[in-house]
């Protein structure tokens, strides 16, 4: 699927990519040419379906003019610092390994998308859904940008990973590494968090009796979520047809959605997850399912690493079945019974389960882990995740990184997908889901941008202190004499 306007790099542009000796880039003499795949990234790698591609779509829109040479030359000398963007993957006696591509070309991955006149948001939103169905070549490494010009007086990159790569927070640390603080640029990436220098941060071994206890909790939490009853019958259970869409919405800003937050005791994830079930709620609702008996269930992304070992990607998260409120009718009820069932499972075992059940999956043959994330996902209706992306704006190749989004990719049976990723002080939404399941998914994102401003209201009400009234007359003699008494 090609979109009618698009054209390939032009043919002076075609520079080879070269890994030369300087500070900051990749020498190919330094790097193993051959590492193992974890069978955790390995499942991953094998979730892609006609249906459901694993992979990690964003898009990144920067104001100003393209110098697409300087963007390709920043892009060459700092992004194969990760070797796992100019590996490959291949198995061998049924063991997954990351092996370099002789044949790599930092041209294969990165196509310049010439517009005939300036793109309307519409009109973006549908090139990307027509990007998004293409599946990533896996003779080459498992990534891809599209440059996209005229998009609102600037440009957008379209960057696709293939989520055996890595995860969220993972990302987030590539892109810090790509991008720079200001737009004073060099080729040359920012010393501080260089994935060459940076330290992996080791945790505590604890006592075998201590890990014992920890694996029989985590063997119990995959007991029962194998046990768990299939999620509630709604159209978001349909089969899934493989016709995805993205959407996205404005952003939102950051302090008033921290300041709700903050307002109430909870955390920006307890919103979030508020105002979807929120949105979730009234888009069934709206389509005459009863939304107050049962309420739906999520599987939403649980980060399990620390930030400072983000550097090594890979995938190191868990997905935490949770039950959304969508059958409480109040706001406040909502918000409150969110961050209690997220609470609830930060103490518990079970996103170290789920890590653990991927873990397995991807040891077992490719039909059996297909059975296994098919039974495990059938649990669920909804894929929600919470990106904590850069806190103050990023420069790439001189030119300013206005708006960053990201969509979650679904697996298994599951095909409506939600997130949620901050950037330099703004909150962005993104959907991600299977038209047959939602055949009006512009409808759905309104609702869940719309479920933010009715949390607002709702939590400002709900603390809001009411004025003592002044006594009156009659009630002062008696409360003279009661003060006496005291």
């Amino acid at each position: 699927m090609k979109h009618p306007l698009s054209a390939p790099l032009e043919a002076d542009q075609q520079e080879p990519f070269v890994k030369t000796g300087r500070p900051g880039d990749v020498v190919q003499s330094e790097r193993n040419s051959q590492s193992a795949m974890t069978r955790r990234d390995f499942a991953w790698y094998r979730m892609d379906t006609d249906r459901n591609l694993m992979v990690i779509n964003s898009i990144l829109l920067f104001e100003g003019a393209l110098d697409l040479a300087r963007l390709i030359s920043t892009v060459a000398h700092r992004l194969p610092n990760y070797p796992r963007f100019t590996q490959k993957v291949v198995t061998r006696m049924g063991r997954p390994y990351w092996v370099e591509d002789k044949d790599f070309n930092i041209l294969n991955h990165i196509k310049l998308e010439k517009m005939a006149q300036e793109v309307s948001r519409q009109e973006l939103q549908n090139h990307l859904t027509v990007l998004a169905h293409a599946p990533l070549d896996g003779n080459h490494p498992l990534w891809h940008m599209t440059v996209v010009d005229k998009v609102d007086g600037g440009y957008a990159i379209v960057f696709r990973v293939q989520h055996c790569i890595t995860d969220g927070l993972g990302l987030v640390h590539v892109l810090n590494h790509l991008t720079d603080d200001n737009d004073s640029h060099g080729k040359v990436p920012a010393a501080e968090g260089h994935p060459h220098r940076a330290q992996p941060v080791l945790h505590p071994v604890c006592s075998r009796i201590v890990q014992g206890i920890s694996w029989l909790k985590i063997a119990a939490h995959v007991t029962r979520l194998a046990l768990l009853m299939p999620d509630a019958k709604t159209q978001f259970k349909a089969p899934l047809a493989g016709n995805k869409q993205l959407v996205w919405v404005p952003p939102l800003p950051m302090d008033q959605v921290r300041t709700m937050a903050k307002r109430m005791g909870v955390t920006l994830n307890d919103v979030w997850v508020a105002a979807v079930s929120a949105a979730l709620r009234q888009y069934l609702a709206e389509r005459g399912e009863p939304v107050d008996r049962k309420p739906l269930r999520a599987a939403v992304t649980f980060n399990l690493r620390e930030k400072a070992n983000a550097f090594q990607l890979g995938n190191e998260f868990g997905l935490v079945a949770v039950e959304l409120p969508t059958n409480l009718d109040n706001a406040v009820q909502r918000l409150r019974e969110s961050s209690r069932r997220m609470t609830a499972i930060k103490k518990s075992h079970q996103p170290k389960a789920t890590m653990a059940f991927l873990s397995i999956a991807g040891c077992l043959p490719r039909f059996l882990q297909r059975f296994a994330l098919n039974l495990f996902t059938s649990k669920g209706s909804v894929v929600l995740t919470n990106i904590e992306g850069p806190a103050k704006p990023r420069y790439l190749a001189g030119s300013r990184l206005t708006d960053l989004i990201c969509w979650v990719p679904q697996a298994g049976t599951i095909g409506v997908g939600l997130a949620f990723i901050s950037y330099a002080g703004q909150i962005q939404l993104a959907l991600f889901v299977d038209t047959d399941m939602v055949p009006d998914p512009e409808r759905l994102m309104a609702l869940t941008y719309d479920a933010f401003s009715e949390l607002e209201r709702a939590t400002r009400t709900a603390t809001e202190v009411a004025p003592v009234p002044a006594p009156s007359e009659e009630l002062l003699p008696e409360l003279s004499r009661q003060a006496g008494m005291a």
